[in-house]
């Protein structure tokens, strides 16, 4: 049994298409759109890859014009993403984002998964970094029935092992933030996690950023980001 497990893809169409990867069943973590020039692109693209797809923070700002509940240090360029993200998409696209699940699970291969954009709860908002106490990881995961726990969100690779539970955060397609500018996604194959990277034309995303009708301010941060792989 292979699982390809894909977040945080955020309308970039190029790093997603850069991911090859051939599995048996295909996750993906949530937030698809926003901070990137593509939405409708990626979202028909995820459609066509998978029906397991959870609901990130932006895909819930975007399909239920919500605040997005990012961090001070982004909620300004999100803000200016989401007006551009909101003109681009239609009503079907906008309606898929908002009713995406924000959990699902799977029995597979005698192992429990559970699969969540932020949290293993379902709190979309929630920010499990890979340095957190194990307390938190605890209290986040009350309730929970899984052995192997996949979550997004931080933009962080991830495999860390809390309380008997695995947690593997596949790190972010669209826009890395670890100091790697190479789209990061995760593979489970019998047993064995592997966080797998792969390079991407990043170049033609900061084109199509240029395009929008972002602010050339924050185009630039953007473009920075994808370059750099973080601010």
């Amino acid at each position: 049994m292979k699982i390809l497990v894909i977040s945080d893809i955020h309308g970039n169409i190029a790093a997603l298409n850069a991911i090859q990867e051939r599995a048996d069943m295909v996750f993906c973590l949530g937030d698809l759109v926003n901070y990137g020039p593509y939405p409708g692109e990626c979202i028909t693209k995820i459609r066509g890859m998978t029906d397991k797809v959870v609901r990130g923070n932006h895909d819930n700002a975007i399909g239920r014009n919500l605040g997005c509940g990012c961090s001070e240090r982004y909620k300004e360029l999100s803000n200016d993403g989401k007006a551009f993200t909101v003109a681009a998409l239609n009503n079907d696209e906008k309606s898929f984002l908002g009713n995406l699940p924000l959990t699902l699970n799977l029995r597979a291969a005698g192992k429990r998964f559970l699969f969540s954009h932020a949290s293993p709860g379902g709190d979309i908002h929630k920010y499990l970094r890979p340095d957190a106490p194990d307390a938190e990881f605890i209290t986040e995961s009350k309730g929970v029935d899984a052995d192997i726990v996949f979550i997004g969100h931080t933009h962080l690779p991830m495999v860390r092992e809390v309380n008997g539970i695995t947690y593997i955060n596949p790190g972010s397609v669209g826009q890395p933030r670890d100091g790697i500018p190479l789209a990061s996604y995760a593979v489970w194959e019998d047993g064995c996690i592997e966080i797998k990277r792969v390079s991407y034309d990043r170049e033609a995303t900061v084109l199509g950023l240029q395009q929008t009708t972002i602010s050339p301010t924050h185009v630039a941060t953007l473009s920075r980001i994808l370059r750099n792989g973080g601010m």
